[in-house]
């Protein structure tokens, strides 16, 4: 009878300490698995947030885009309106000043954001591909 309650005691003993064992573990993986779901959690933040900057960026960039094509309607709207060519032959006077200062104008803010690009990357050295 000894012999089958001491049998029973090391079943239970190796029992125990399996169990201990596979808890120590499930218990390292759950933290790590935490860890996991922490980091995905940051990750789907960041993103939704990306998300809604990029969809207000292009509400904003549409509202441009719709005002530039009403100004180009409305410009347009006035070479439909007006015989440029026959207002010139007759009055070149007015016309010619008028279209001068507009190219002038024009060529200016060209250049000026040329100007500003170009100074985008002062002070930038590119690095030389070692290969």
């Amino acid at each position: 009878m000894q012999q089958f309650f001491i049998a029973i005691i090391i079943v239970l003993g190796g029992l125990s300490y399996y169990l201990y064992n596979e808890n120590k573990i499930l218990t390292a993986n759950n933290a790590a698995l935490e860890t996991a779901v922490a980091t995905q959690e940051e990750a789907i933040k960041t993103m939704q947030n990306d998300f809604a900057l990029q969809t207000q960026q292009l509400g904003d960039l549409q509202k441009k885009s719709q005002e530039a094509q009403l100004e180009m309607n409305r410009y347009l709207d006035i070479f439909k309106r007006h015989n440029l060519t026959k207002l010139a032959a007759a009055k070149p006077g007015l016309l010619e000043p008028r279209i001068n200062k507009g190219t002038k104008d024009v060529f200016d803010s060209i250049e000026e954001i040329s100007r500003t690009i170009d100074s985008l990357d002062d002070g930038v050295e590119l690095q030389s591909n070692p290969n």
